[in-house]
């Protein structure tokens, strides 16, 4: 099964090789044939669009010369007209038909003469439904009196014939130069042959030639309903004739209104400014190129072909000793062969690759012997640390962990690769878990702390999480340390109570008296009901250490903050400041009589002997007595009851004193 698959697979590489050489020479052949074709192209679509235009500079020649003949006629005539019979209205006619006659039936339409006013004076063939005609604001007409000259007006519709025409004009002067009458001879552009003799000149078979104003106005074309239309009147855009209204005399290439890729050209008429264009569609006029072309495929196709073959025969034959390196080294991977089949005798570059694979793959054994050590000695540091160390993907599962999961939840780390994180730990504790997760996964180091039961035990557990960055700069996965931290945790909970706490008396110290008198002072603002603070000390302590030594001193304090917290109520805060200084915050009091009668209380406790090592010791207290008001301060309240203090000293001591805003 192993020989036939590789026997396909060489078989494949053999056939693209053939096919890559195939495509090659078929790419190779197609791409000189179609360069020396298109150099061709270039060159014959000059030739053609060169002869198109000199035809058509031809033909607008030959229009310019009938347009100058006719005009001339009509110059002629005017001028021709005898002095007596120029405003003669009645007998003119009689000599313009005369005229007529000589030059031919086909000339002209009719000839019209307007006087110095435009109003027509005569007309040698009758206007349909016209009984008189004013020429003013025509073109035939007013450019003829403004230039004192003769014009070829633009193209009109004719009231004879209905066909369209242009109108040839000159003025008729009296002896004194002056303009006394326009003659005008009108000329049928289809009938009278004046566009015929250029419609014989169209380029090829499918090519044709039109001619419009310099407006832009159709004239000639063979489509007959696109006559007298404006050239931008139907739909789509033509580059070439819109440089040609622009000015531009010449060929170019330009798709057509209707998609057709032609050669155009442009020339105009010398004496009347009218475009005279023709087109000649590419696919006509480079049909010998298309076929040449087309045949050009073939050839490439059949000398792809033949390459291909060859290339097939050659490439296997080249490649068999390939396949030999190939089979032995499918050899060793499957059926268990030594390494030593890769040394080929051979002394060419395939010999040089079974060599190169041989080095190669020893490289590889001795590699993969060392990083199993290395495995080896990186489980046994990780499965005997007291930590849990794993590896976890972005599906939140296990893909790694140390024996110490075994020892902590029971499961063997083979058991736990590919276990989801929420299967090990439980919904609600990998709920707090997940969000600390994308942190790392989002790329940043994290460190968190979670409670979690550990053997049946509750336990707090400090977990660092690090991204494991990939070369892109993305994150595969995150690596999880996870420490016990329980027993560090009680130690600081320790360390915390005894730094609030005196060593002394075992009340609250000065640190624990701050925060409890902060927070008291933010409940009684929310409550609206005022607390008491009792600021208070021993009467002549230092007496008492004088004569009985700071350790009766001590027992004294001892004492003395046992009856104090005897003598408040268990929602009240004893505190020693420093020395013989109590405190006492007193919440939710009453008002100044319950604040007194708590005073009273705690100096009668005190007149009682202190017993110590040295017998009884009398003693007693002096007591300052404040009441928080709104908005103000634990360092303002703590100054009023210790004003209170010093006037409760004043009244000679073992009593206590209110104080007084």
């Amino acid at each position: 099964m192993v020989i036939s698959r590789s026997l396909l697979r060489s078989a494949n590489l053999k056939l693209r090789l053939a096919c890559i050489a195939a495509a090659l020479v078929f790419a190779a052949t197609l791409l000189v044939t179609l360069s020396t074709l298109s150099v061709a192209e270039r060159g014959m679509k000059s030739v053609i669009g060169d002869q198109e235009y000199t035809m058509l500079a031809g033909a607008a020649s030959f229009m310019d010369d009938r347009i100058g003949a006719r005009m001339a006629q009509i110059e002629a005539l005017g001028a021709g007209i005898p002095p007596a019979l120029r405003t003669d209205w009645k007998n003119l006619p009689a000599f313009l038909g005369g005229q007529v006659r000589l030059w031919g039936a086909d000339e002209y339409l009719n000839l019209v003469v307007f006087d110095r006013h435009g109003d027509m004076q005569l007309s040698l063939r009758e206007l349909p439904g016209t009984a008189s005609l004013n020429a003013r604001g025509t073109d035939y007409f007013d450019k003829v009196m403004e230039g004192q000259r003769s014009v070829v007006s633009r193209p009109i519709r004719s009231r004879l014939t209905g066909n369209h025409i242009v109108v040839f004009s000159t003025p008729v002067r009296d002896e004194t130069g002056a303009i006394v009458a326009v003659l005008t001879g009108s000329v049928d552009l289809r009938r009278s042959g004046f566009l015929r003799q250029i419609g014989a000149l169209k380029p090829g078979k499918t090519g044709y030639l039109f001619i419009m104003t310099a407006e832009g106005v159709v004239i000639g074309h063979p489509d007959q309903s696109r006559l007298f239309e404006h050239i931008s009147s139907f739909p789509g855009n033509n580059y070439g004739t819109d440089r040609a209204l622009a000015g531009f005399e010449g060929w170019l290439e330009a798709r057509s209104k209707d998609g057709t890729e032609s050669i155009y050209a442009y020339k105009r008429l010398r004496t009347t400014g009218w475009i005279l264009a023709a087109r000649y569609p590419q696919a006509e006029a480079f049909a010998p190129m298309i076929t040449m072309r087309r045949n050009a495929f073939f050839s490439a196709g059949g000398l792809a072909l033949a390459a291909g073959l060859l290339a097939w025969v050659l490439v296997f034959r080249l490649l068999a000793p390939l396949q030999e390196l190939r089979d032995n080294v499918a050899a060793i991977r499957h059926d268990g062969a030594e390494i030593e089949v890769l040394r080929d005798g051979r002394r060419d570059e395939i010999g040089e690759l079974g060599r190169a694979f041989h080095a190669l793959m020893a490289e590889r054994e001795r590699a993969e012997s060392g990083r199993a050590a290395s495995e080896k000695r990186l489980r046994l540091i990780t499965d005997n640390l007291p930590v849990l160390i794993s590896y976890m993907d972005r599906d939140h599962c296990f893909r790694f962990g140390n024996a110490t999961y075994e020892k902590w939840f029971g499961v063997t780390p083979e058991q736990l690769e590919g276990m989801p994180v929420s299967s090990l730990l439980g919904g609600g504790i990998a709920a707090e878990v997940f969000p600390h997760l994308e942190q790392a996964f989002a790329g940043h180091s994290v460190t968190h702390e979670i409670r979690i039961p550990v053997r049946g035990d509750p336990r707090i557990l400090q977990a660092t999480y690090i991204p494991d960055f990939q070369p892109d700069g993305s994150v595969a996965g995150v690596y999880s340390l996870v420490h016990d931290m329980t027993h560090v945790k009680e130690v600081e909970e320790q360390l915390l109570q005894l730094a609030r706490i005196d060593t002394l008396t075992g009340i609250a110290n000065r640190r624990m008296f701050g925060e409890s008198l902060h927070h008291a002072l933010d409940r009684a603002r929310r409550s609206g009901r005022p607390l008491a603070l009792a600021y208070l000390d021993i009467d002549r302590f230092k007496r008492i250490n004088d004569t009985h030594g700071h350790g009766v001193g001590d027992e004294v304090l001892k004492e003395f903050a046992r009856r104090l917290t005897v003598g408040v109520r268990v929602t009240d805060t004893p505190a020693r400041l420093s020395g013989d200084e109590f405190v006492v915050i007193l919440e939710e009091i009453g008002g100044r009589v319950e604040a007194e009668r708590i005073a009273a209380k705690i100096v009668d406790a005190m007149r009682t002997p202190f017993r110590t090592s040295a017998g009884l010791v009398q003693a007693s207290t002096s007591v300052g007595v404040a009441l928080s008001v709104p908005q103000q301060s634990q360092e303002q309240l703590l100054a009023a009851a210790d004003s209170a203090l010093y006037a409760a000293k004043g009244k000679g001591r073992n009593g206590y004193a209110f104080f007084e805003v």
